[in-house]
């Protein structure tokens, strides 16, 4: 495992995935009248194991991406972590139109996992777009790890034209 492949997507999309997983221990909703609230865990029937399963899979694109070494695997991993951030993203934001019966008003982890589960869908796509094995200034070996110079490129004349006939 090479935390040096992590690149800022990765990084991002990990982050998002702990906000996710987070939002669902804290309060979602709220009674004005008797005081109390419920946690993304007790106002959701399947929606929090789904939440919990995108955040899971965010996280897993760091390990993966660390674990590998080529860019492929994380990459496809990506492509599907990017779908599950839409579908949470819209699970979401069907949990905020249409709370739950007996919820007075919304609490700011409703709001923490909407943004959440956005962020784990453009994070996601960022990630997947950058193919790169490390930044310019940054050279790395074929699987990734950081190398202290970049070899030097052999120059060899062009062929002679009409093919060397």
């Amino acid at each position: 495992m090479d935390l040096r492949r992590l690149r800022a997507g990765e990084l991002l999309l990990a982050l998002a995935g702990v906000a996710l997983l987070a939002a669902l221990f804290l309060p979602w909703y709220g009674d004005e009248a008797s005081g109390n609230t419920l946690t993304g865990w007790e106002a959701l029937s399947v929606l929090d194991a789904v939440l919990c399963l995108v955040a899971l899979m965010a996280l897993s694109v760091a390990v993966v991406t660390a674990v590998q070494r080529v860019a492929a695997v994380p990459i496809a991993l990506e492509a599907l972590v990017t779908l599950a951030g839409l579908a949470a993203t819209l699970l979401v934001l069907f949990r905020v139109a249409f709370p739950p019966d007996g919820a007075d008003g919304s609490r700011g982890a409703l709001w923490l996992a909407l943004l959440a589960a956005a962020g784990v869908a453009t994070a996601a796509a960022v990630a997947m777009r950058d193919e790169r094995l490390s930044s310019p200034d940054r050279p790395t070996d074929a699987t990734g790890r950081p190398i202290s110079q970049v070899p030097e490129v052999e120059a060899r004349p062009a062929p002679p034209a009409g093919g060397g006939r």
